[in-house]
């Protein structure tokens, strides 16, 4: 099922779900990922559906959703993985912004240094970059990333998109009892946000 819900969110109100992935294709495997672990660990972006295909199953349920009187706030792009593997994330999102609702994406931010990957998130309404350490060593014990990834590029990228993006853009942190929550760490992780 590629469109799901739609589901109520607290940052996003009713929220219609878009799965542009195959389950669990990711560039991290987290620790505390609650779909279990990554089948598919990569950092090469490349096509996994036809964004018509996937257009066409959300207008669907925009449809069935709106037909029972219900009001959707966002569509929203956060699959079963990571959703900027998919290299027609910019057309898909281009796509489904024409049904009405905005549209949010929820990345993991790890290949957010890639200028494709900017320009692609740039279509968005809102876009929530996750950042749960700001030092190598505790990024590597809690997001496990793909061996090509850089902690240094990916932080540039994010401050780099931050500054050209007009939309909304929000941040996650998991933080994790004896990883990230000590005062250096917090500390390291604030100074970054701020």
């Amino acid at each position: 099922m590629k469109a799901y819900g739609p589901v109520p969110s607290r940052r996003l109100g009713r929220s219609l779900g878009i799965n542009n992935i195959p389950a669990k294709n990711c560039t991290y495997s987290c620790i505390y990922c609650q779909l279990g672990a990554t089948l598919d660990l990569t950092s090469s972006r490349k096509n996994f559906f036809d964004p018509s295909e996937l257009k066409e199953e959300v207008n669907r349920k925009v449809q069935e959703t709106e037909g029972k009187g219900f009001q959707i706030d966002y569509l929203s792009f956060v699959p079963d993985g990571e959703p900027t593997l998919e290299k027609a994330l910019g057309k898909e999102i281009d796509l489904v912004s024409s049904l009405g609702p905005k549209v949010a994406v929820i990345s993991n931010a790890s290949l957010i240094w890639d200028d494709d990957v900017k320009s692609d998130l740039a279509r968005a309404d809102w876009v929530s970059l996750k950042v749960d350490a700001a030092s190598e060593k505790t990024w590597r014990k809690i997001n496990r990333p793909h061996k090509s990834l850089s902690l240094d590029k990916i932080l540039n990228g994010i401050e780099e998109f931050s500054r050209q993006f007009t939309g909304t853009l929000a941040t996650e942190t998991m933080l994790i009892d004896g990883y990230n929550d000590s005062r250096e760490e917090l500390d390291r992780l604030g100074e970054f946000l701020g």
